[in-house]
């Protein structure tokens, strides 16, 4: 009788701890295809400086944080820039040879289940050099931006390649 109450117990506690459809949130997925035709500029690219904030200020659509609480808030974040070095255009101005990138980070780092793909840089560690294939349309002000939205450019806009120097 107690290996069936223990049985019953686990089960009960593994059906309560995964996670419901109303824990999920809705992602934009484009194939190659798709943000090929979409996009402006379509490059391999190495970021040349540091992220940089902008003054930017911002909510993450359909990401929210729980508090201890139990109440849900918006998920803040803030503009950011990075200039990157083109090495080879696939789609776009043949002649670009670096462009600015606009992205977001999280006002406050947070685990969130569900939570935003965002990207970073940091060209001056050694370890985390890369060079990225990156699916981007031109933004108003001549920056330019992850296909697709600002909620999740790492999940395919914004994809890491080996390192590549220019």
């Amino acid at each position: 009788m107690n290996a069936l109450r223990f049985v019953a117990t686990a089960a009960a506690i593994l059906f309560w701890a995964m996670p419901n459809q109303s824990q999920a949130r809705e992602m934009v997925v484009l194939s190659y295809q798709e943000m090929l035709e979409k996009s402006d500029l379509v490059v391999i690219a190495t970021p040349k400086s540091k992220t940089t904030d902008t003054k930017e200020q911002a909510f993450l659509p359909g990401i929210w944080l729980q508090g201890e609480d139990g109440k849900r808030s918006k998920t803040k974040s803030i503009g950011v820039e990075t200039l990157f070095a083109v090495s080879a255009v696939l789609k776009g101005e043949a002649t670009v040879k670096q462009f600015t990138l606009h992205h977001y980070r999280e006002a406050q780092i947070s685990t969130v289940l569900d939570g935003p793909y965002l990207v970073s840089f940091d060209p001056l560690d050694i370890s985390k050099r890369s060079s990225y294939l990156l699916f981007l349309v031109r933004e108003p002000d001549g920056r330019f931006a992850p296909i697709g939205g600002q909620t999740d450019p790492g999940d395919k806009a914004i994809s890491r390649l080996p390192f590549e120097p220019n």
